[in-house]
């Protein structure tokens, strides 16, 4: 386990929470939380599209299509667009201040009041004899709450924040609804014991583990307390709640700050942690301050190391094919920690352009309150940024390497080792990924679709998440399974030449009768060699699985080309490709994010029995 850097600290809390009439958000700017002008335009423009939008009907029916199909399509299809809407028109009124938005405005805020349930259907909580394909938060005691009923709580927060005394000039019951509804869906039962304790499993209250859900929600929790509850006592307490949950999540950390659910969920993990940091930081006037650890910093530069081209990143886990860390939450992260790599990626990548306040799509509106932080920040400069040649994540046994210092040019290699135990996980200790310039040769195929399937006993069904579908070996037949039983041992790093070389037979169950078996992968002199050192018990059969963007050129019983390189692999081995299903809902989009029609999976099978051989794959 690693560290509870809140405990270490041993903040206390006396004296040190600002009253509600003295809070202000972001306390560091200078001129205080007021947005940049240069952004009204686009808010504007956003909150007239809203205005002649229809608010979005959300049936019983569309709720209970997940328990009856696995789908999440039909209630994301209504539930995030209300949310869209309200925070664009709330934003649009407080920097207009026409009353052009303000009924618009409160109807979709009734709306969203009106709901029986702010928790999405995928996550709707089973009671015991019920069958439950629809919410039963209809009564005055709500026993559990989650991701995205934290994320519109702390969105009706903003708005009640900024726009209060617009909304009470027609009305003060909109303001009061919205303070009894948060009270009663979010505050209280954060601060139930039994709540937390019994239904609230991803509080690591019991297991003593936290995964993203952790800090996204307590960031949130946070952000209603900060921006709408006064009573000082109770401020205390919520923040004396969060303190420990967050230190369970930082605890599940390596020091090197890496993060086991892939760079998509850094965004939502460490990324949550952050925006928890800095709600904290405003509510206590800058008294609870972690940005200087050590930790903090590395698990923001993560998401830098790993990002291969722009758009790409070394998908591990539950990523998809295209990942575009955000550049504000970079920066801002990068200035608090002083991390020059974050800073100077963030305004390479942002290229001298304002962000748009308010994107079309829903993710802004999930961690709300850096967001906001953002609004307020000028327009950057523009900047050159160096990419890492070379980086290591122990925690993670995550190694990368390009050839020079720019992200499009020259090979790519990256390699993980580590365990299937992970958040996310896939089986796929032991695969490599390969760009040249910035086209994919050897890809993880990556994450696709989230339904049902996804997080039930079934995952393991879905080729996506399997080992003999990324780019890794088979032996008699037999795959890795999960679990963090099957594992990479024995890692062994070389700072100065970036080869990693792993021991995977403990990655294997004891059907595929290992005697052992190491992979080492290094790129040196413009080549990438991957060595396979392969001893079975008995004669027995070994495949190599890569999944490919293109379709090779040029095939021979020991070569082929893909996007002008030649791979050159062990004559003793068959070459075969096939074309990879994506019919089934779980990896339907999973082509279109590879912007191809079908992924392909090239296996190379050992033609005769083999005991003991060392495979040699070049990439040239």
């Amino acid at each position: 386990m690693g560290r509870k850097i809140f405990q270490e600290k041993n903040f206390s809390l006396y004296r040190k929470v600002l009253p509600y009439d003295q809070f202000k958000p972001f306390i560091n700017q200078e001129q205080g939380f007021t947005i940049n002008e240069e952004h009204y335009p686009k808010i504007i423009e956003a909150a007239e599209k809203a205005l002649s939008m229809d608010i979005t009907q959300f049936n019983a029916t569309d709720f209970m299509m997940f328990s009856r199909t696995g789908s999440r399509k039909e209630s994301a299809s209504k539930y995030g667009p209300r949310r869209v809407m309200l925070l664009a028109l709330a934003l649009g009124e407080y920097v207009e201040r026409k009353g052009r938005f303000t009924d618009k405005l409160i109807d979709v805020i009734w709306h969203i009041l009106e709901e029986t349930t702010w928790v999405i259907s995928a996550h709707n909580r089973q009671k015991p004899g019920v069958k439950c394909c629809l919410p039963y938060a209809f009564k005055e005691e709500i026993d559990y709450f989650e991701l995205m009923s934290a994320a519109t709580a702390a969105t009706l927060a903003w708005v009640y924040y900024l726009c209060k005394d617009i909304l009470d000039e027609v009305t003060t019951i909109i303001s009061d609804r919205i303070l009894y509804e948060l009270n009663r869906r979010i505050i209280k039962p954060f601060m139930d014991d039994r709540i937390m304790w019994t239904m609230c499993n991803w509080s690591g209250m019991v297991s003593g583990v936290a995964g993203n859900w952790c800090p996204w929600i307590i960031s949130n929790v946070l952000t209603v307390a900060a921006l709408t509850v006064e009573d000082l006592t109770l401020r205390t307490l919520i923040i004396r709640r969060s303190l420990p949950l967050l230190d369970t999540f930082m605890s599940t950390y390596h020091p090197d700050g890496g993060c086991d659910e892939g760079p998509n969920y850094w965004n939502a993990a460490g990324g949550a942690l952050y925006n928890a940091c800095l709600v904290l930081y405003d509510m206590t006037g800058g008294y609870i301050n972690i940005f200087d650890d050590p930790l903090m910093k590395n698990m923001g530069e993560y998401i830098v190391k790993v990002v291969i081209t722009p758009g790409r990143t070394l998908n591990f886990a539950d990523a998809p094919a295209q990942c575009n860390p955000d550049p504000t939450l970079i920066y801002n992260w990068g200035k608090s920690c002083n991390s020059e790599m974050m800073t100077s990626y963030a305004m390479w990548k942002l290229n001298g352009e304002l962000i748009d306040p308010l994107p079309p799509h829903d993710g802004t509106w999930h961690i709300l309150y850096r967001h906001m932080l953002f609004l307020t920040t000028p327009r950057l400069p523009k900047a050159e940024f160096i990419a890492p040649q070379k980086f290591y994540i122990g925690g993670l046994e995550i190694a990368g390497t390009r050839e020079g210092n720019e992200f499009a040019k020259g090979l790519y290699l990256g390699f993980k080792g580590g365990h299937n135990g992970e958040n996310h996980n896939h089986n796929d200790v032991g695969s490599i990924i390969v760009f040249s310039d910035d086209k994919p040769i050897f890809i993880d195929a990556g994450a696709g679709t989230y339904t049902s399937k996804t997080f039930s006993r079934n995952r393991y069904t879905i080729w996506a998440m399997c080992s003999d579908y990324h780019n890794c070996a088979t032996f008699n037949g037999v795959t890795q399974q999960a679990g963090a039983q099957a594992r990479s041992s024995d890692t062994v790093y070389d700072k100065e030449t970036g080869k990693m070389t792993l021991n995977l037979a403990t990655a294997y169950p004891a059907e595929a009768n290992i005697e052992s078996y190491t992979r080492s992968a290094e790129l040196v002199n413009s080549v990438i060699t991957v060595v396979d050192d392969v001893a079975l018990k008995d004669d027995g059969n070994v495949m190599f699985s890569y999944i490919v963007r293109t379709v090779p050129e040029n095939v021979t019983d020991s070569s082929f080309e893909i996007e002008g390189r030649t791979i050159s692999f062990d004559p003793s081995l068959e070459y075969a490709i096939e074309e990879l299903d994506k019919t089934a809902p779980e990896v339907s989009n999973i082509p279109e994010l590879w912007n191809t029609d079908f992924l392909r999976r090239i296996t190379l099978t050992s033609k005769q029995p083999v005991k003991a051989k060392k495979y040699v794959m070049t990439v040239k």
